[in-house]
């Protein structure tokens, strides 16, 4: 087995480091699959690194090595070290969703043969799994994640998985659910992968709770109207739950009654944690 090392930039390792733990692969795996995909990542050019560095190390694995070795000898890269380096960068130049997606091509193709045969899949997930009707694989507005949107047939609501959580797919002979077509259009559209549409919320906040608002965009909910002091914005539940509590005290959910009873029930819990140093 055939150890390959080579030095990178930082930042070049910390993706390939974040990506393997995202996506749920070892780093081994990812640095191999980027050597058999050598045609589609070759020819970037690299810019000139300066300021950290660091080393990686990876097994090349029995069917890459001839083809490694085949590929190394009919290029014009000067060492093994040089065309290594050209294939990460080549990877990490994309943007996330862009690498998602070629991570996981053949799993796409199999949602996309579902899609295209209009029929029901099973999609299979670390410790479950669920008998879905596929529509589309989408991505955030930010390109920060891809998602499988589907019909779930257990729960009978539309829903988002995504897609580096599944491990396997097989398609079945059922014929899908055929949905709402408007629904889709809204959905593709204006792609939110907690698919908040028409939940509305009204909240309450202070100058502070304000200026974070206008400054952290990932899963932001959408404004719909500013009413005195109340805004009206649109999320589900779980998207309020995500975005809201990192505001702690600069955000009062008015409005509906279950997320302000949530709210509330989450600061009773940490006044219990900090009164016992008080006490």
């Amino acid at each position: 087995m055939k150890k390959i090392r080579v030095t990178i930039p930082k930042y070049m390792g910390d993706i390939l480091k974040y990506d393997a733990i995202e996506f749920g692969v070892s780093k081994n795996f990812l640095l191999n699959y980027l050597v058999k995909n050598y045609s589609l990542l070759r020819g970037k050019n690299i810019p000139a690194f300066h300021g950290k560095k660091e080393i990686v190390q990876f097994n090349l694995n029995k069917e890459n090595e001839d083809f490694y070795t085949e590929v190394y000898n009919r290029s014009d890269f000067e060492t093994e070290a040089s065309l290594i380096r050209s294939l990460i960068y080549g990877y990490i130049s994309q943007s996330k969703v862009i690498r998602e997606r070629f991570v996981f091509e053949k799993l796409i193709g199999r949602i996309e043969r579902g899609i295209k045969s209009k029929k029901k899949i099973k999609i299979k997930f670390e410790t479950a799994e669920k008998i879905v009707s596929p529509y589309n694989i989408l991505y955030s507005s930010m390109e920060v994640s891809n998602y499988l949107f589907c019909y779930s047939e257990e729960e009978k609501v539309y829903k988002n998985y995504r897609l580096c959580n599944i491990k396997y797919v097989y398609i079945l002979e059922g014929e899908r659910y055929p949905g709402d077509k408007e629904y889709f259009r809204r959905v593709r559209g204006n792609f939110d992968p907690f698919l908040s549409y028409g939940m509305e919320v009204v909240i309450r906040l202070s100058d502070r709770g304000k200026e974070k608002y206008d400054r952290i965009k990932t899963n932001r909910p959408k404004l719909i109207e500013k009413l005195d002091d109340r805004w009206i914005v649109e999320g589900s539940e779980e998207k309020i739950k995500r975005y809201f509590a990192y505001f702690m005290s600069d955000v009062e959910i008015i409005s509906p009654l279950n997320l302000r009873e949530w709210f509330s029930a989450e600061a009773k819990k940490m006044i219990e944690i900090y009164i016992k140093d008080v006490e």
